[in-house]
């Protein structure tokens, strides 16, 4: 386990980050083409903070993931299934099988060259039928990268992240007592995205989600590890 000093150098970092909004949103989000990003605005100074952050992160959190060394991926057919309330009956979404109520959890996640994923956690009570709205509000906490380069943190409205390099291995930590979500990307150690003051409330759940295969695109598996 991380030692207090360390936590709350993690948790001053996170709440600096919301003094430096790095894009302006528009009201209008079905068209994504015409967000405008502000890039003079970024993480900047705090680059050796949120690097210190990931490798106290990795080398001293007790990692505690619901799915250890799995793979996730749409095989491209449906499968009838018998329906139940914790099934999700439009979107390919997979929650994890621990459910997290306190402390602190971390998992990594390959997505290696994948044209779309969804990331994140989920509350256990949460909606699962018909065409979800993905935001906090509706219990769900979550990344999204889609048409190969975009990425976007699923608030509402949303928020279209502009990220430096592609990950290939997004790191995931949870602190429960915190009300804190981040992302991170473990290859280069850098802070994509955090969610703040989150009303978990009740028991939470790893979320993924491998998008659906189209023809021969975004056949990779989600690669799930507890690092």
């Amino acid at each position: 386990m991380m030692r207090q000093t360390q936590i709350d150098e993690i948790n001053k970092a996170v709440k600096s980050c919301k003094r430096y909004p790095s894009l302006s949103v528009q009201d209008d989000m079905k068209n994504w083409t015409n967000v405008e990003l502000n890039t003079s605005l970024s993480f900047g100074s705090m680059r050796k903070t949120t690097t210190a952050m990931i490798k106290n992160i990795q080398q001293e959190l007790e990692k505690l993931a619901s799915i250890g060394n799995s793979c996730l991926y749409d095989g491209g057919h449906n499968q009838e299934v018998a329906d139940s309330p914790k099934r999700f009956d439009v979107f390919g979404i997979v929650l994890g099988l621990n459910n997290l109520t306190t402390g602190k959890s971390y998992w990594e996640v390959e997505v290696n060259n994948k044209a779309g994923w969804d990331l994140g956690v989920a509350r256990g009570s949460a909606d699962r039928k018909g065409r979800l709205m993905l935001c906090p509000d509706n219990g769900y906490w979550v990344l999204v990268h889609y048409e190969e380069e975009n990425y976007a943190a699923m608030t509402a409205p949303p928020i279209r992240l502009s990220l430096e390099e592609k990950p290939k291995k997004v790191g995931v930590f949870v602190d429960y007592e915190e009300n804190l979500l981040s992302f991170y990307n473990v290859m280069t150690q850098s802070h994509i995205y955090s969610f703040t003051e989150c009303s978990f409330r009740d028991e939470i759940y790893p979320y993924f989600s491998p998008h659906f295969k189209q023809d021969e695109t975004n056949y990779e598996a989600l690669v799930i590890s507890t690092a």
